[in-house]
């Protein structure tokens, strides 16, 4: 199961956790059972990019997960 990390202001959503492991094939189910889990952080989901293994990706919906990856949520930059 993959290893989600939390950012530091989500920590009053989590009950103070900083991350949670989650069994989901793709990050739109990991994000789906963040949001039934974590109701209060389910409006910020869409603004986080998803770093997976060391990877950033801004639109990572059909991303695959692996069972021992390690999911970082980081705002998403913005460029122009």
């Amino acid at each position: 199961m993959a290893t989600v990390h939390f950012p530091s202001d989500f920590a009053a959503a989590t009950g103070g956790l900083d991350h949670v492991v989650i069994d989901a094939p793709r990050v739109h189910e990991l994000m789906l059972a963040l949001a039934v889990r974590f109701p209060d952080i389910a409006p910020r989901l869409a603004a986080m990019a998803v770093a997976i293994d060391g990877d950033i990706y801004n639109d990572a919906e059909f991303m695959a997960v692996g069972r021992t990856s390690e999911i970082y949520l980081v705002p998403k930059i913005a460029g122009g």
